[in-house]
């Protein structure tokens, strides 16, 4: 897949206004990783503000790597939008988001049933209610992270 080309102009009008601020730069920001990446691969830089960058990367790629049949819904991917923008993500392993994505659905429901209610009504999450849905996600990742340690 090439992020830096869109199958449409339209492309991103037509996504939900909370997922379209979530998402921000994120196309920018993987694409940065895989030059990066591709790059580090032949023994370029390899600082800490670069093994910063690609851990990142890393973590996005495999928050954007969908099982096969397993759909997110819309809260759930703007809490994990939300969280990855924040930097709450930056402190776990990307083996950790695959548990992540798998609990947080319930997790979610349990602790924040109004704003799931709110994205399946209307698709719009105000700044604070993106804020609560990462907060919820560093939750979760603590208890998943404590879990396994």
């Amino acid at each position: 897949m090439d992020v830096g080309l869109s199958v449409s102009r339209v492309g991103g009008k037509a996504q939900p206004k909370a997922l379209r601020e979530v998402a921000g730069r994120l196309r920018l920001e993987y694409s940065q990783f895989l030059e990066l990446e591709m790059f580090t691969r032949f023994g370029g830089l390899s600082d800490s503000r670069v093994r910063g960058q690609i851990a990142r990367g890393e973590r996005s790629r495999a928050l954007l790597a969908q099982p096969r049949f397993a759909a997110l819904r819309l809260v759930d991917q703007v809490a994990l939008l939300a969280a990855l923008g924040g930097g709450v993500l930056d402190a776990y392993p990307p083996t950790l988001i695959g548990r992540l994505r798998a609990r947080l659905p319930a997790w979610l429901d349990a602790r924040t049933a109004a704003l799931v209610q709110a994205a399946r009504q209307g698709g719009e999450l105000d700044a604070t209610a993106q804020g609560v849905l990462a907060e919820q996600v560093a939750a979760l990742c603590r208890e998943l992270a404590g879990g396994a340690a």
